[in-house]
């Protein structure tokens, strides 16, 4: 990986998620430091929680990243109503184009051509339209939502090719070991509830064509709404963004915001 890229991704991603947790009321704000860290010289402070555990595994979350990047083309941070357990927010960084170089003299090439101040200006502009946009969406209530890292890969098999004694001298090796043994697979799906009623569902899959009831119009899959952000596009340094958020036609997906109404009237 070009050596500016993987110098000020790191301090890109801790600045992403941060910024998530802060304004989607993750956790309180209360226990984030909004004095001390000014990534990437925007004009106010960003917002870094003070718990050294959460802190812990979000720098080895992005180590990890860092690591098996060659195999990862989407990395998502998914806000979930804790009340019903969706994804009701999708926070979405896609390397899909991202450039890996496997030769060295490409790499090197690579490295003379892109400017350490490219990169970071790159960086800058994707945090500063991330940070306008989170500041104007509507607010979650306290004590909602939590949240999870969903990461898409290629040809990456966890845990696999490892031997069974590993010794001292082996750090490295143990470390990777580890990051690997933490990863959860999960099985591909539209990251959407079903809806749908089970009766229903197991007609359609017997193959039996049935008209839906005009009751039943409540259980239509819900739709996604999707938010472009500025990214990071100098080649080979490409990296798009956007948001995913859940909408129901019936409104539902508004049960872990607060209520527009009641705040306009206070």
């Amino acid at each position: 990986m070009n050596k500016w890229i993987k110098k000020w991704l790191q301090v890109y991603l801790k600045c992403f998620i941060n910024l998530i947790l802060y304004y989607r009321n993750v956790y309180p704000k209360t226990t984030f430091d909004l004095t001390t860290f000014q990534g990437f010289n925007l004009p106010q402070h960003l917002p870094i929680n003070r718990n050294d555990t959460l802190q812990n595994y979000i720098e080895e979350l992005i180590s990890d990243i860092i690591g098996k990047l060659n195999h990862i083309y989407r990395v998502g941070i998914c806000i979930m109503n804790i009340k019903n357990d969706y994804c009701i927010e999708k926070y979405v960084l896609d390397f899909g184009e991202f450039k890996h170089y496997t030769d060295k003299s490409e790499e090197e090439n690579s490295t003379s051509l892109l400017r350490e101040t490219d990169v970071f200006d790159e960086f800058r502009s994707s945090l500063n339209s991330l940070q306008s946009k989170l500041e104007k969406m509507d607010s979650i209530k306290d004590e909602y939502v939590t949240f999870e890292v969903v990461i898409n890969t290629l040809e990456m098999n966890l845990g696999h090719g490892v031997v069974d004694t590993i010794t001292n001298e082996e750090v490295d090796q143990t470390l990777q070991f580890e990051r690997d043994t933490n990863w959860t697979k999960m099985k591909e799906d539209d990251n959407l509830p079903n809806l749908r009623p089970k009766e229903l569902s197991m007609l359609e899959d017997d193959g039996i064509i049935v008209s839906q009831p005009e009751h039943l119009s409540q259980f239509q899959k819900p739709k996604i709404r999707i938010t472009s952000l500025i990214g990071c596009d100098i080649n080979p340094f490409i990296i798009h963004n956007y948001i995913e958020r859940l909408i129901f036609h019936d409104g539902s997906s508004e049960s872990a915001y607060v209520d527009q109404s009641i705040v306009s009237s206070l």
